[in-house]
């Protein structure tokens, strides 16, 4: 009751079109005067009319976590904003590219068809060096047998086709795993296409 006496009282000893402020210290206390003083800048504060009334909050400075919490906030709008974007233009060039899903199976067939040769090619070659390599093995074992040191000529052949063997093999987990990673971008350019064309193209 004293408070609203006291906010009374003030208000009735300003002028027609003055207003107080409410604004909250240091230490927790919240004031009211005509007028902000300096303790009370930086810090939040309303904006009372004569009858006492808020009619307009003013936010204070933000702290340094406020600022951290809004750059963050600002940030992720921004990649979201990003994200939207780059999801409209690839399915308009999916859209503009292709007539069926049909069209997509063949496009990603010709993507996987170089991989698919160079792989059946390295797999006739691994054959054929694996073949070397047991013939070179057989080859040594024979020779160290009557403990003799194998020929260097043997020793390097052997070395060689090792590290051919793998070189190639090296190369067809490459292959392979390109063709995986194709095979998911058109799958998943396939399954966006159906989504997109169940309902109207986009103009």
């Amino acid at each position: 009751m004293r408070f609203l006496v006291m906010l009374a009282l003030l208000a009735s000893a300003l002028p027609a079109q003055a207003m107080m402020y409410k604004w909250v210290d240091a230490h927790g206390k919240t004031h009211y005067s005509d007028t902000l003083p300096p303790q009370a800048l930086g810090r939040g504060n309303v904006e009372l009319d004569k009858q006492g009334l808020a009619i307009k909050r003013n936010d204070g400075a933000l702290t340094a976590e406020q600022r951290q919490q809004q750059a963050q906030a600002q940030a992720r709008k921004t990649q979201e904003d990003f994200a939207l974007t780059e999801r409209k233009r690839r399915d308009s060039a999916l859209l503009n590219t292709y007539t069926s899903p049909a069209e997509i199976d063949l496009a990603r067939d010709r993507n996987m068809e170089q991989a698919r040769l160079i792989i059946k090619s390295n797999d006739a070659r691994l054959i054929s060096l694996r073949a070397t390599r047991a013939q070179l093995a057989q080859q040594i074992a024979g020779i160290t047998r009557n403990q003799k040191p194998p020929p260097a000529h043997l020793t390097q052949a052997r070395d060689a086709n090792a590290a051919e063997i793998a070189r190639l093999e090296q190369l067809q987990a490459q292959k392979n795993k390109e063709m995986d990673e194709t095979r998911a971008k058109f799958d998943a350019d396939k399954a966006r296409y159906i989504e997109l064309t169940q309902g109207a193209r986009p103009q």
